[in-house]
């Protein structure tokens, strides 16, 4: 998508609003006709292992806002059962039975008010109401000539640094993929533990320090896949190696199992599934946790990630930004924009539509030199292409 934006007619170069919030109010009534909830199965090119499971495919909704002008914008949520409790047919039937009825006819302008009508039409269900309030935003910023970032409060940055995860089934097979991917530009790795042997976690851990150039960054992921004494013998394992953090090693209730952890290693530790709310991340920095990793489908939408994330800011804890595995170029760009916008993602951001093996925007989001740059344009700042969206879009998703 290039630099302007259609509206009202004619086209106008993209500007930075201040303050973002009242431009968004100040523009033209966008009356909410429609939101539609849109099941994709969307194949990886390559099965993605980490602990307790494999994942071939991607079971996301899409959900499309669309108002009675005609202008649309777009969102997503991956399904996670093991980690939001949601399942595909949970998140479609919330959308187009609760929450859809209590949006249509309402000022998408208005966004507080339209999260709350959310939060009081339906309990949890954090991943339907994360996608619709990113399609309410990209609705606005595409109708108002500006960016997602922007109605965060502007961009901070002009790219982010994303990583890429690695578990195969030996060390070497890990170092030759990582190997490969740092030639096609990464530089940020997250090494998938938990799943191996902690020994062989251990030689992975080892070879990828030891064989990646110097301006490579490493961090590991257990997924809550160790025990107290294997997480002990890995962090031991790897004490004289670069790694940055290690995420999710334990249970996410296991909270005196992390201040354990912590307290024994001078690597930080990372919270991801224990992070649900503000008072998650509150409860593991006082357990220990050095950071925690973000994502819309855990907190219930942009808003609440931005209040979660300025309380990192406060409480001094590092932020990863991330997406389930794996979304579509909607989930990333979402990812990015936010990522640009908040003060602090000194922990990368693992953007999942690099593990697909096609996508359904227009332009695919690419890696130069390690980093990714936020998408230019309205709104997410990219198109999304209907027919290849309506090639991924499920007959049947009942079971998922």
């Amino acid at each position: 998508m290039s630099s302007l934006c259609r509206r009202s007619g004619h086209m106008e170069t993209l500007t930075k609003p201040a303050p973002p919030q009242e431009t968004v109010r100040a523009g033209r009534p966008l009356v909410i006709a429609a939101v539609r909830a849109i099941p994709v199965a969307l194949p990886l090119s390559k099965p993605v292992r980490m602990s307790g499971v494999t994942i071939g495919h991607a079971y996301n909704l899409v959900v499309r806002v669309e108002t009675k002008g005609g202008d649309v914008g777009w969102g997503e949520a991956a399904s996670a059962p093991t980690m939001t409790g949601e399942t595909l047919s949970g998140m479609v039937a919330a959308v187009e039975g609760v929450l859809a009825p209590a949006l249509v006819g309402e000022d998408a302008r208005f966004l507080p008010t339209l999260i709350s009508r959310m939060q009081h039409a339906i309990y949890a269900n954090t991943g339907p109401r994360a996608a619709i309030e990113m399609a309410l935003l990209d609705l606005a910023g595409r109708a108002n000539c500006v960016s997602f970032a922007d109605l965060l409060g502007g961009a901070r940055r002009k790219s982010v640094s994303p990583m890429w995860l690695i578990g195969n089934a030996t060390a070497a097979d890990d170092l030759a993929e990582a190997q490969a991917k740092y030639r096609e530009g990464f530089r940020f790795f997250k090494l998938k533990i938990g799943v191996k042997t902690p020994d062989d976690d251990i030689q992975a851990t080892l070879m990828l320090d030891k064989a990646l150039p110097s301006d490579s960054i490493l961090c590991a992921d257990a997924n809550m896949g160790l025990t107290r004494e294997s997480a002990r013998r890995y962090l031991g394992g790897i004490a004289g190696s670069r790694m940055l953090y290690v995420e999710q090693p334990l249970p996410h209730a296991d909270l005196e199992g992390l201040a354990m952890l912590a307290g024994a290693t001078r690597i930080p530790i990372c919270s991801d599934e224990g992070i649900h709310s503000i008072a998650d991340i509150e409860a593991n920095g006082r357990h220990g946790a050095r950071g925690v990793s973000l994502k819309f489908i855990k907190l219930g939408g942009v808003t609440e990630m931005m209040r979660a994330a300025q309380l990192c800011d406060r409480l001094g804890m590092a932020v990863n930004v991330a997406g389930k595995i794996a979304e579509s170029g909607i989930g990333s760009a979402a990812n990015i924009q936010f990522s640009s916008a908040i003060r602090e993602a000194s922990w990368g951001v693992s953007l999942t539509h690099v593990y697909l093996d096609a996508d359904i925007v227009r332009d695919r989001l690419e890696i130069v030199d390690g980093r990714m740059a936020v998408p230019a344009g309205a709104g997410l700042g990219l198109e999304v292409m209907e027919d290849r969206l309506r090639a991924v879009t499920m007959k049947n998703w009942s079971t998922v």
